[in-house]
This record gives structure tokens, C-alpha cells and sequence, in this order.
């Protein structure tokens, strides 16, 4: 009886120990238990976020000439059929719209001036879409009159508005180098230009624009070319004033400012054709032209004293020199058999008319060594073809005598 009992009482512990662990397990699982069910009671009664309203705007060109169209496009977030949206510039209504089905939104308008373009919705001012940058240009386009090289030639600049009225700045290219820099301001509508082509072939002319009165600036450029003429005696119009013009820049003298291409100017041609060691042809082509174009000064031989001549043997040329540079250059025919004594002298004496004693007067006459002296002659060829004396061409030799003295500085050489 008392192993049953026993049994009994053992088996009576062990069942209350299991009812204990069941009790803790429970305890501990209970939290886990509370927070998976209340999770969907929590998720189910949050409400959505709402989504903002937003418009956008785009252009459908960043800049635009005066008197043109843009067009600006955009949308409404989120998409809302039937609203109306308001287009601005700076602050100022170029139009309205309305949205489509999908919110899209589009405008077309003429602006006067630059600015920030803006969509702005009509029901809340407050849904601006971002600014867009609108520059408006002047309108402008560019005529020219004729064209002849070395002298001034017409350029308009034709511009709207005609309100505007900037400074337009013109730069001229010609051989990739920057020959002249010329400013005009703009009235009634255009700017007129007044300026000198310094060659022949091609120049590039750039016109600037300057922001005025609410338009944004620019440039146009335009290119032109100039053509070269032969010319010759007999030739006339404005491509032998342009030459001349040419040849006067360089310090070679002229018989004076014309369009005739007389038998004196033929001697300004050849000064300049001996000067630059071209062919000694008295007739004025394409070779001349561009190395008019491109020419420097010829360089004199001596500097000093400041004011002196110089006769270059070799190239069979006169120069009055002053301050180291030509001041005046002609052509001359020297000593046939190379006579012409070489060396510093200076002149002895001046007489208006001197009797030659191989025939003929000779035409102020200007004495530098013995019987051999400076003085214009009827013949001056392009090589050396006199006794010895240095001959000018008569025209030329009047100039020469009126700026001389006696014991002036001459120097020959070759």
C-alpha cells in the first residue's frame, strides 16, 4: 500500500511542474502575441499622404529676335483636366491656358523684352512652376554699298525695335588679324557704318549688339570680298583713287588725289613697284594689290640727322627722310654705267634751271658733288639710264626742291 501512494505522489509533482512551464512560456510569448495582432488594427487606420500640386513650364527657344514667337509647354501635377494657367513675363501675364485630360498645358506668345517666363496656376497663385530664362535679341540684318579697296566703304545695320538705340561696335578681320574697330549708335532703326576695306579678298565683319532697353545683346557677322583690278594709263573710276589712297598711306607721293590713271600716276606706280622689288611693269595688278594690302612702311637706311634724303641705287628710288622713317619716296633713274657717286654728301647749291651739257634744262636742279645733282628730267625710266645725276620725274622734282636746303644731308648708296 505505501509503494501505490508513493507512485502516486511523484507522478502528482511532475504533472504540476509541466503546468508551471506551460505557465511561463505563456507569459513570456504574450507580448509577441499582443504587438502581431494590434500591427494590422495600427496599419489599417493610418491615412495616405497627400501629393502636392506642381506645374511645370519649358521654352521652346532659350532666345528669340524681336518680333518672334515662343512657345511655352508644360503640366499640371497631378493631372487635372480644365485648369487655367496663367504665363508670365517678370511678373507680367503674356496669356493663359488650359489643362488637357493628362494636365498638359501649352502657349505661344510674341515677347517684346528678356525675362523669366513662369506658369502660374489661376485657381492658386501659389503653384508657380520654376523660371525659365527668355532672352529677346534686337532684330538686326546687315547691307553694304560698293566695295573698293582702300577706301571707305557703307555698311547699314538694320535693327528692331527701332526704339533701340545702343552703340553697336563693328570689328573688321581681314588675313586673320583685327584691321579696325569702328563704334555707331543705333537711330530710327539703324547704324550706319562709314569705314575703309585696307585690301583686297576677303574681310569678316562683326557687329555688336549691346543690351538696351530690355533686349538682351548680340552679334551678327557678315563676310565680304573685295576684288582686285588690273589697271593701267588710261584707266579711270574709283579703283585708281583707291590705289592712290594705298600708295599714300606707304609715303609715296602722288600727283594728287583722282580717279584718272594719268601718266604721272604711272610714275607712283612704278616708286612703289621698285620700292617692294615687284615686276617694273607701270601697270597696277592683282600682285600689286595684295602686297598693298599687306605692306609695311619701307625702312630707311640712315636715322640721322632727322631730316635728310636717300637714294637706293639698288632699287632706284629718292626718299625725303624724317625722323628716321620716309617721309616722301619717288622714283629715280641714276648713272647708266653706275656712276652715280656713292657716299654721304650734301647739296651745294639749288637753281630752278640748270643747261645740261649733253643737251636739254634741266628742272631744279640740286648740286651734291661736282658736276652730278638731283633734278627732273623728261625721261625717268625704270632702270639707270642718265650721265650720272640722280632724275626725278618733273612733277616730282618741284616737291623734292621745296623741301630741301642747301647742305642738307644726302646719302647714296647701293
Amino acid at each position: 500500500m505505501r509503494e501505490v501512494v508513493t507512485g502516486r505522489a511523484n507522478r502528482g509533482a511532475w504533472v504540476a511542474a509541466l503546468l508551471t512551464a506551460a505557465v511561463i512560456v505563456l507569459a513570456l510569448a504574450a507580448p509577441a502575441l499582443a504587438s502581431s495582432s494590434a500591427a494590422p488594427e495600427s496599419a489599417s487606420s493610418a491615412a495616405p499622404e497627400p501629393v502636392p500640386t506642381t506645374l511645370t513650364a519649358a521654352l521652346s527657344a532659350a532666345s528669340v529676335a524681336f518680333g518672334g514667337e515662343v512657345t511655352v509647354t508644360g503640366a499640371l501635377v497631378p493631372a487635372a483636366e480644365g485648369e487655367e494657367v496663367v504665363i508670365t513675363l517678370s511678373g507680367a501675364e503674356m496669356g493663359r491656358a488650359v489643362t488637357d485630360a493628362s494636365g498638359a498645358f501649352e502657349l505661344a506668345f510674341t515677347p517684346r523684352r528678356s525675362g523669366d517666363v513662369a506658369a502660374v496656376l489661376a485657381a492658386d497663385p501659389g503653384v508657380v512652376s520654376p523660371a525659365q530664362k527668355l532672352a529677346v535679341k534686337p532684330k538686326a540684318s546687315v547691307s553694304h554699298g560698293a566695295l573698293v579697296p582702300f577706301l571707305k566703304s557703307t555698311f547699314v545695320v538694320r535693327i528692331a525695335p527701332s526704339a533701340y538705340d545702343g552703340v553697336v561696335v563693328l570689328k573688321i578681320v581681314h588675313r586673320k588679324v583685327v584691321v579696325g574697330t569702328y563704334k555707331a549708335r543705333a537711330r530710327d532703326g539703324r547704324a550706319v557704318f562709314r569705314v575703309p576695306l585696307r585690301g583686297v579678298d576677303g574681310f569678316t565683319l562683326t557687329f555688336v549688339l549691346p543690351a538696351d532697353g530690355g533686349l538682351s545683346g548680340r552679334s551678327l557677322q557678315t563676310k565680304v570680298a573685295v576684288r582686285a583690278k588690273t589697271l593701267s594709263v588710261g584707266a579711270k573710276g574709283p579703283y585708281v583713287k583707291g590705289m592712290l589712297t594705298g600708295l599714300q598711306r606707304l609715303r609715296f607721293r602722288i600727283p594728287g588725289m583722282g580717279s584718272t590713271f594719268t601718266t604721272r600716276v604711272k610714275d607712283s606706280v612704278m616708286a612703289f613697284q621698285k620700292a617692294y622689288r615687284l615686276k617694273r611693269t607701270y601697270v597696277f595688278n592683282t600682285e600689286c594689290w595684295r602686297k598693298l594690302d599687306g605692306a609695311k612702311l619701307i625702312k630707311a637706311r640712315r636715322a640721322t640727322p632727322a631730316t635728310h634724303i636717300e637714294v637706293d641705287k639698288t632699287r632706284q628710288i629718292l626718299m625725303i627722310v624724317k625722323g628716321g622713317k620716309p617721309w616722301g619716296i619717288i622714283a629715280v633713274s641714276t648713272g647708266a654705267t653706275g656712276n652715280t657717286p656713292e657716299g654721304t654728301f650734301r647739296i651745294q647749291q639749288k637753281h630752278p634751271y640748270t643747261s645740261s651739257g649733253f643737251g636739254g634744262t634741266l628742272v631744279r636742279t640740286m648740286g651734291f658733288k661736282g658736276d652730278f645733282a638731283i633734278h627732273g628730267w623728261s625721261s625717268v625710266p625704270p632702270y639707270p639710264a642718265s650721265h650720272g645725276c640722280v632724275r626725278e620725274p618733273i612733277w616730282a622734282c618741284y616737291w623734292t626742291y621745296d623741301n630741301s636746303w642747301v647742305g642738307e644731308t644726302v646719302y647714296v648708296y647701293r
